[in-house]
């Protein structure tokens, strides 16, 4: 459907549905969509991650837990904002990013595209959370790197060589600067050096500089120490010219998240305050990556550990942790949801019941005093979103009734 209103005057359109100035719907995540018609025009959107938006698995379809800018088609676009207000994202990050194993892949968690034209938007913090979120990611991705140093690459390079040839001779410069000036002990050549002030280098020292323009100063002093050799010189057609070596996964990652910040900063420069390039991020990952991290603060110096997103059968059960030790053992799967509060979903029931029957998980848990072969059910553990429980805490833990060792724990998120 090409115009949503033109062609629809139901409640949930007209009413429940908010629209800015600009021609933008306004929804929070993981509410309900009452409108066939809005329904379809998301379906039939180009865009894959729009039509990621809907979670199908209840009755009446809902938005999932994507927050961000959307265009739903050419003229049309939709914002969905987060279900809780006021959340702290800079601290959420900065938890998340205390551990080298969520930094790897903290970039599936969310996306920018700078290919498509900006969202217009009355809410001028529309871009902040993102934007917040790549430069912690960045500085915790770079530090990281850093501990094997700056990689070097190929430049090209071009020299009027004193009585020697390197690489090729430029005869046309050579002509010109040293046959008619009567300079027969030089010749100007073109070589290829593998030097530290290569392309990649000049992106992560720029992108470094407008970290520190933002006021975040996480490891700013030992990052820009690296960076005294490499030039601060770079047009932003380089951009587009860089050729990463697949080798070096964890640099192309360094690398993609150095030129987001500095288009996001031109961005900035260049268009209203109210605008932003369309972006997702993921709560419901960002949610799982946020409590293992307060997992692994609880349980470190315990005689406990946590197997993070350890895959069995082939890759088809990955449940989010295994808890084990000797004071907690738990198959634990987290759950951005507020149900747990007083009922439960039947669908993490099943889930998590079908990880206690893997053999190779319950196997994970031998050292359980309570461990008896072809005899063991191991405890499952939902952790889940309640922000009246502002303290995390594994006292705060209670049975799910109505099932056999199955339990809960709330998590708040940080708020302003």
């Amino acid at each position: 459907m090409n115009d949503i209103n033109n062609k629809c005057e139901c409640n949930f359109c007209n009413e429940i549905l908010v629209k800015d100035l600009f021609n933008t719907f306004i929804v929070k995540e993981n509410s309900p969509i009452f409108c066939s018609n809005f329904l379809r025009s998301i379906e039939i959107s180009k865009d894959k991650i729009v039509s990621d938006l809907i979670d199908y698995k209840t009755n009446n379809p809902l938005f999932s837990y994507y927050i961000g800018a959307f265009w739903i088609n050419e003229t049309q676009s939709l914002i969905i904002k987060p279900k809780i207000e006021n959340i702290d994202f800079f601290k959420m990050f900065n938890k998340c990013l205390e551990y080298s194993n969520i930094i790897k892949d903290f970039h599936t968690i969310y996306d920018i595209n700078f290919d498509e034209k900006t969202i217009k938007h009355k809410d001028n913090n529309l871009i902040n959370s993102l934007d917040i979120l790549i430069v912690i990611h960045f500085l915790k991705l770079l530090e990281l790197e850093l501990h094997n140093g700056l990689k070097r690459n190929f430049i090209k390079k071009e020299e009027n060589l004193h009585s020697k040839i390197k690489g090729k001779i430029l005869f046309s410069n050579n002509i010109k600067k040293n046959i008619l000036n009567n300079r027969n002990d030089r010749i100007y050549c073109s070589y290829l050096d593998y030097d530290i002030n290569c392309l990649e280098n000049r992106i992560l020292k720029k992108a470094l500089k407008i970290c520190i323009s933002k006021n975040i100063k996480n490891n700013y002093s030992y990052c820009i120490s690296f960076f005294n050799e490499v030039s601060d010189d770079l047009h932003l057609y380089e951009l587009n010219k860089v050729k990463l070596n697949p080798l070096y996964k964890k640099y192309k990652i360094l690398i993609e998240l150095a030129i987001k910040i500095i288009k996001i900063q031109r961005y900035k420069d260049t268009h209203n305050i109210n605008e932003a390039p369309p972006f997702y991020i993921n709560m419901s990952l960002l949610f799982e990556k946020y409590a293992y991290s307060l997992l692994r603060e609880k349980l470190k110096n315990t005689e406990n550990s946590i197997l993070y997103q350890k895959s069995y059968l082939n890759g088809r059960f990955i449940p989010d942790f295994i808890i084990k030790g000797k004071d907690y053992n738990y198959i634990t799967d987290t759950k951005y949801k507020e149900i747990y509060s007083n009922y439960y979903d039947k669908n993490d029931i099943m889930q998590l019941s079908a990880y206690s029957r893997i053999v190779k998980i319950i196997e994970e848990f031998k050292d359980d005093n309570e461990y008896q072969e072809n005899n063991y059910t191991p405890k499952c553990l939902i952790i889940y979103l309640n922000n009246d429980n502002n303290n995390f805490d594994f006292n705060n833990m209670k049975e799910i009734k109505y099932f056999i060792k199955f339990y809960k724990l709330p998590i708040s998120l940080p708020l302003f």
